[in-house]
């Protein structure tokens, strides 16, 4: 049987291929493209963000109708924003038919540059490209437009409400005003706060400022609403603190709402076999606690008989020493006894609650701040 050299077969045939190809038969492959036509521009040449107009519009591009192309196609209009070069960019965004521009607010451009790796309050060039792609009966190259602007980013600044009135331990006066937590949550700046912290009883309202006069926020119809007050006056109706101690605070001003309520314990915890806690401490069950129920503590438990328990509160770290609350009564019965008393550290006697028969199971143990009492519900089957 002969053998058939391939390579020497191909070698033959490229030579043949070429001796046929002279200087006036060169296979040139062409794909259509234009010059720019669409001349991108932006509405200005820099902008320096600002957080005050960041639902405002900050650039809009507009570009001109792109040239048809040679191959028939529809085209389509998509848009991309970045860094110099758009090797860092969002992704290129479809444009509706029919529409020639784009526009970014503040905010979003702000957020935008800041996702890109820009950090706030700095400037950088932003680059803008128009793409226009021709789906047709071959290939062409898109049209593409760029242009530049340059911007200059702002810091999330923070919106401060402070407490201030009667109830402020510090003082009465403005400038002893005790500044509330700002919740930033995306664009929603300058509205919602929160705040943990002592009162005395007294009154209090809230004010923008302690060192001029930009305005308050006082009780609207009750204690759950809130009326805004173009400047400070001394008859603004105040909310009412009418017992001493830790209070919660949560307030919307773009809703006017306002929750409030007393305290009384940073944390609550549960230790005893009473309510199927180890006796060991630090305790790990903690209490469960909503400010929207700021007095209220609650904690799902299940309950053995002949056991007993009491509940560690604010501080663990003395273990026994620790600060418990506690019946006001030895082997207390928390369906007849249901008042409790908060006792400081090294308290005796060891005063616990004891679980009977009938309360033992699954539970929910809930205790009232305000009105230093606790209650044991046993959960239906």
């Amino acid at each position: 049987m002969k053998k058939i050299n391939i390579k020497a077969i191909f070698f033959v045939i490229s030579l043949l291929v070429m001796a046929s190809c002279g200087d006036d038969d060169d296979v040139n492959i062409v794909i259509d493209t234009v010059e720019d036509g669409m001349h991108l521009t932006a509405n200005v040449d820099e902008i320096s963000l600002s957080q005050d107009l960041m639902n405002e519009t900050a650039l809009t591009f507009r570009w001109d109708t792109a040239q048809q192309r040679s191959n028939n196609g529809q085209i389509t209009y998509y848009f991309k924003m970045g860094l110099p070069g758009l090797t860092t960019a969002i992704d290129k965004i479809e444009i509706e038919e029919g529409v020639s521009e784009y526009s970014i607010n503040h905010f979003d451009l702000n957020s935008m540059l800041y996702g890109l790796g820009v950090n706030f309050g700095s400037t950088t060039q932003l680059e803008a490209e128009v793409i226009a792609w021709s789906e047709g009966d071959y290939f062409v190259k898109p049209e593409i437009s760029t242009t530049n602007v340059t911007v200059t980013t702002f810091e999330i600044a923070p919106v401060n409400l402070y407490l201030v009135g009667s109830a402020n331990p510090k003082g009465p006066e403005t400038t002893n005003g005790i500044k509330l937590t700002e919740i930033i949550e995306g664009r929603n700046i300058g509205n919602n706060y929160e705040w943990i912290g002592t009162l005395q009883e007294g009154t209090f309202k809230f004010v923008n400022s302690i060192t001029e006069d930009k305005g308050s926020w006082s009780k609207g119809e009750d204690e759950t609403t809130l009326v805004k007050n173009e400047t400070v006056s001394s008859s603004d109706v105040e909310f009412t603190v009418t017992k001493a101690g830790l209070y919660s605070i949560i307030l919307d001003k773009n809703d006017l709402k306002i929750i409030h309520g007393y305290k009384g314990f940073s944390h609550v915890w549960g230790v005893g076999l009473g309510i199927g806690i180890a006796w060991s401490m630090p305790s790990s069950d903690e209490f469960a606690w909503n400010p929207n129920n700021p007095n209220i503590f609650t904690l799902e438990c299940t309950t053995q008989a002949n056991q007993d328990f009491k509940l560690p509160y604010n501080d663990q770290s003395a273990k026994w020493s620790s600060p418990f609350l506690r019946p006001l009564n030895a082997s207390a019965n928390i369906w007849e006894d249901n008042q409790l008393q908060a006792t400081p550290s090294g308290y005796s006697p060891d005063l616990k609650w004891a679980v009977t028969e009938e309360q033992a199971g699954d539970c929910i143990l809930t205790i009232d701040a305000y009105n230093m009492t606790i209650s044991l519900e046993k959960k239906s089957n």
